[in-house]
């Protein structure tokens, strides 16, 4: 497979202004952490106290010893409110640490982010929004739209103490004209949304966990995730999100592992019903992410992962992958690399 071929479906998908889809790995480039360093985190740190507490922990912490990732050590066990408020907490410490050493990175020299030049270049265009959905807390696709002064919205008004709005709420303009503006749908919450000991939801751009009288709204994996993201505000943010994934003229998926319910299926939905380009981007690509390309993506996708010093692709006319020597296909900047 030549370089060219896969530049040229690079550029039919980037073409497509797609929606952009970020999984943990778009972050981890960055310094975030992935599932397996968030499972020792928490595995080092957590102390049960009681019984229940212990004898549930112990069935977790078997399970990502046997093997099973995060998702899956902590899916369909029913914890205890007290264990459940530990995990929230201390997820929460894991990914602000780096997240904010990245805030000092990004502020002390503008910092470089490959999903911020993306987005600048797909502004010098007539689209007047582009839409990112992302199931990760950190705050790197807002760090990116910082670094280009892109304007962004993830559901709240803007201000030091955030209202809950819903995105769209609020309305930006640069003259006369509407502003040209990111909408981060992230579907499991973010480091900077609280619920208040009187039920409010609000946005503090801290970082430091605030008092206990504010709960971080960022939703683990495990028995209570379903029933968590039916209530607001991740309920309008999913909404949100599922209408932008069931309109996307094409996809870019930057790290994601196509393990989570609240997304693939409405991109296995498009893929199948419009056939619109779907590029999908991983250091490593998980099994689900491949049995996706292999029979639901339909017949106009490519996938790319890290194979030695080059790549690995994967095309409907090679659905088990063709090795590259081309070095770095698989990342956002070597993406960006094609098409910009």
């Amino acid at each position: 497979m030549k370089t060219e071929d896969i530049a040229k479906f690079a550029q039919t998908c980037f073409q497509g202004s797609p929606t952009i889809v970020l999984g943990s790995g778009a972050s981890m480039p960055h310094g975030l952490p992935s599932m397996g360093a968030l499972s020792d985190y928490l595995c080092d740190k957590l102390e049960t106290v009681g019984q229940a507490e212990e004898d549930a922990w112990l069935l977790v912490r078997t399970a990502l010893a046997n093997g099973d990732h995060l998702e899956a050590a902590l899916e369909g066990k029913a914890l205890p409110d007290t264990l459940l408020a530990k995990i929230v907490g201390l997820t929460w410490q894991c990914v602000n640490e780096k997240d904010t050493a990245l805030l000092g990175l990004a502020a002390s020299n503008g910092g470089e982010f490959a999903l911020g030049r993306l987005l600048s270049r797909m502004f010098n265009s007539n689209l007047r929004e582009i839409h990112v959905v992302t199931t990760n807390y950190d705050r790197v696709a807002e760090f990116a739209c910082n670094s280009k002064g892109v304007l962004f919205q993830t559901g709240f008004a803007p201000g030091y103490i955030q209202k809950w709005e819903s995105t769209g709420g609020v309305k930006f303009r640069h003259g006369s004209k509407a502003s040209r503006v990111v909408k981060i749908w992230k579907v499991h919450g973010s480091l900077d949304w609280f619920r208040t000991a009187d039920e409010r939801t609000v946005g503090l751009p801290v970082f430091e966990l605030p008092p206990a009288e504010y709960t971080p709204l960022i939703v683990t994996p495990g028995f209570n995730k379903y029933e968590t993201t039916s209530q607001d505000p991740f309920r309008t943010i999913i909404n949100g999100a599922d209408d932008a994934l069931k309109t996307a003229s094409a996809f870019l998926c930057i790290g994601f592992g196509f393990r989570d319910l609240h997304i693939h299926p409405k991109i296995i939905e498009r893929c199948r019903e419009k056939n619109v380009p779907i590029v999908v981007l991983a250091r490593t690509l998980t099994d689900e992410a491949k049995d996706f390309l292999k029979t639901k993506a339909g017949t106009n996708y490519m996938g790319v992962e890290m194979s030695g010093t080059g790549s690995r692709v994967y095309r409907p006319k090679a659905p088990d992958g063709v090795e590259v020597d081309t070095a770095d296909l698989w990342s956002l900047p070597g993406f960006n690399n094609l098409v910009l």
